[in-house]
């Protein structure tokens, strides 16, 4: 039996209450610019894996995570074709990180909190793992879940990105007890960093993707049914089989 289940974060429990490219747009028209919200879209996708594979995990050990962001705002309004000058980039980079720190960001999926309430029942410690920088937990807090997690672990603070194993074995050690990789469960969207990811380190995973089925076939994986969801509330069922009342 579980004696611990871990979440994934962005786009598992929670998405963005609007794209990336529209927030982005958004706050700009505050600044004086006109972004066409599309390009915007697609410039910080491009940006995103830019730096991500330049500078990865949020500049952890280089850059630092600020600086990282800032970097990504000015990319993306550059690719967009959107030119204004470098103080009005960062002043709008700052808005930015302040605004994807608070819930007006984002919004909770349809099956988040009765998930986390069926775990919070059970005899099992629940946790949190995500590719993310220190705002995590404050966000968790102002969405009002944050009470539902024994811990938060955030790839920025422990220097280590799923699907590195040392980010499952940082949980493990959280959250005591002598917990075993095989005792553990991790719930996430992502088939390469957070099912595969667990799997390499010897948790158990599911993957919850209304895309799951095309996101095994890109890259060969044969979907599991008993293990792949395409949303939440499939997972209530499961996880009352796998849990101790």
């Amino acid at each position: 039996m579980l004696r611990l289940i871990t979440l994934d974060v962005t786009n598992t429990i929670l998405k963005f209450r609007n794209s990336p490219g529209e927030q982005y747009a958004a706050i700009g028209q505050l600044y004086g610019l006109n972004p066409d919200p599309q390009k915007l879209k697609h410039a910080f996708g491009l940006s995103y894996r830019k730096l991500e594979k330049e500078t990865p995990n949020f500049g952890a050990g280089s850059i630092g995570w600020q600086n990282w962001w800032l970097l990504i705002v000015r990319e993306t309004f550059k690719r967009a074709d959107c030119h204004a000058e470098e103080h009005t980039l960062n002043a709008v980079g700052h808005h930015l990180i302040k605004h994807f720190a608070s819930a007006n960001a984002y919004e909770l999926l349809d099956g988040c909190i009765p998930l986390l309430e069926q775990i919070n029942d059970k005899a099992v410690k629940i946790g949190a793992i995500s590719n993310f920088d220190y705002r995590l937990e404050g966000i968790l807090y102002q969405l009002g879940i944050r009470h539902y997690f024994d811990f938060v672990v955030n790839s920025y603070s422990v220097k280590a990105a799923k699907p590195d194993p040392r980010i499952f074995q940082q949980a493990l050690v959280i959250a005591g007890s002598d917990i075993s990789p095989g005792e553990a469960l991790h719930i996430g969207d992502d088939l390469h960093r957070d099912y595969l990811g667990a799997r390499a380190s010897g948790w158990q995973s599911f993957l919850v993707s209304k895309d799951y089925r095309q996101l095994c076939e890109e890259v060969g994986v044969t979907p599991d049914t008993t293990s792949m969801f395409t949303c939440l509330r499939e997972l209530l069922p499961v996880i009352e089989r796998y849990t101790y009342p």
